[in-house]
């Protein structure tokens, strides 16, 4: 119980006493939460009983890493496959590996020309702090599909 139970919740009308018949009840997880639960009586509305409970929480909103990232869903795929294919022509023709040298020489080369690929065409973005992750253009589109054969079910 969030609100201490010596802490009267209505002032009964006809005899002006004080009682306690409300109660404020949350979970042993959001209780570690609770700053304050009492309650006002200088807010009480007239012509009422009950008394006002103000309950403040700490609730901190999660929120996402800012930093930039590459948004691969915004990709076009062809011009990257294009300019990759550019890019390890550039570099010595494949051959056979016989040392450990020259797998890691061609391993090198290779993930540089993928990094540098990425770089030039795959869009960066910077999320909003309080973005849902699992959420994209797809879903965008399907919800407001929704939406409008909701609203034509209910004429």
């Amino acid at each position: 119980m969030t609100l201490p139970g010596s802490i009267p919740t209505l002032q009964a009308h006809n005899t002006g006493n004080y009682t306690r018949v409300d109660n404020v009840f949350c979970t042993d997880t959001v209780l570690d939460h609770v700053i304050v639960c009492d309650t006002v009586p200088s807010k009480r509305p007239i012509l009422t009983d009950h008394l006002p409970i103000h309950t403040i929480l700490d609730i901190q909103i999660p929120t996402v890493d800012e930093r930039e990232h590459w948004n691969w869903a915004k990709v076009d795929w062809e011009e990257f496959a294009g300019r990759l294919e550019e890019v390890l022509g550039e570099l010595e023709p494949p051959r056979e590996i016989e040392t450990e040298e020259i797998f890691w020489t061609a391993l090198g080369n290779f993930d540089a020309a993928i990094q540098q690929v990425t770089k030039e065409v795959v869009p960066k973005a910077k999320p909003s702090p309080h973005q849902r992750r699992w959420w994209n253009s797809t879903l965008t589109e399907m919800k407001k599909k929704t939406g409008t054969l909701s609203a034509k079910s209910h004429k």
